[in-house]
């Protein structure tokens, strides 16, 4: 029987090589991105208590970036475009919004400034 981290390190190789090299890059850029707000949200407001650190309300992120790794992903599907017409339909019902977030859906959209 093979050893289950061998048969998931091959996985994610086989993965990788079917991957274009240029969206792997921006996804590893991106991810240290992350990575290094959410050190900084730790430096500045984590306990030393050992209990993990809330995480910021506002994270930075390239609105940009952030679009192609969507439409990346919504063209790798071979689907005809119904998962991304479907997605869109879903992202127009705030309640769907709200219960995707686990909030409570309020009358006046939250805005902040």
């Amino acid at each position: 029987m093979a050893d289950p981290r061998d048969e998931l390190l091959r996985q994610i190789r086989a993965i990788r090589r079917r991957i274009d090299p240029q969206v792997l890059e921006k996804a590893a850029a991106a991810a240290e991105r992350i990575q290094t707000a959410r050190g900084a949200s730790a430096a500045s407001g984590g306990g030393a208590s050992g209990a993990p650190a809330e995480a910021p309300a506002d994270i930075p992120f390239d609105r940009q970036a952030a679009r192609d790794v969507v439409m990346t992903f919504l063209q790798s599907r071979h689907d005809g475009g119904r998962f991304a017409m479907k997605l869109m339909e879903e992202m127009k019902k705030p309640e769907a919004a709200a219960k995707a977030y686990g909030q409570a859906l309020s009358s006046k959209p939250i805005r902040k400034s």
